[in-house]
This record gives C-alpha cells, sequence and structure tokens, in this order.
C-alpha cells in the first residue's frame, strides 16, 4: 500500500514537473506578412545583385538571387551555379546589404 502511494505521488510529482507546450499556428495575416518580408528581400538582392544569407532548417546558405518564384528561390554562390530552395522551407534571410 506504501509503494503504491509513493508510486502514485511520483506519477504526480513528474507529470507536474514537465511542462506542456502548445504550439500555434500563426494567424493568416501574420504569415503572409513574413512572406511578403521574405519576399521582399529576396527580390531586392536580385535587383541590387548583392548576396543574403538564407537560413533553412538550421542551414545558412550564402548566395545572391536569381529568381524568385510563387515556391521556390533560384540563387547562385561561388560554390554553386544553381541553388533551388523552397519558399516554405526558409526559416529567415539575413541582407548583406
Amino acid at each position: 500500500m506504501k509503494n503504491s502511494r509513493l508510486a502514485a505521488a511520483l506519477l504526480v510529482a513528474a507529470a507536474l514537473a514537465v511542462p506542456a507546450f502548445v504550439v500555434l499556428p500563426a494567424p493568416a495575416a501574420a504569415q503572409g506578412a513574413e512572406a511578403d518580408a521574405l519576399r521582399a528581400v529576396l527580390l531586392e538582392s536580385k535587383e541590387k545583385n548583392r548576396g543574403v544569407a538564407i537560413h533553412a532548417n538550421g542551414t545558412t546558405i550564402n548566395a545572391v538571387v536569381v529568381a524568385v518564384d510563387d515556391r521556390y528561390v533560384i540563387a547562385r554562390s561561388q560554390q554553386s551555379s544553381r541553388i533551388v530552395v523552397r519558399l516554405d522551407r526558409i526559416d529567415g534571410i539575413s541582407a548583406f546589404f
């Protein structure tokens, strides 16, 4: 009896010790604003022929944007003549201009 109460108490303590996080999707308006800001920086890189750092899935890609499509960004770098990144995979962009 003592062991079962102790086990129950430990389970309750463990359940309370682990915080529960709920990730809610961003509102459609916020997602649209983020996409517009990303697209604006990408298009500016294309127009000025200046480099950007594209942060996608924990990887940083330093490149110059060649084209921006509805779903993809096409860029080039010193190492690669063509880099294609899906817009929905981009976490952020750092501009060098």
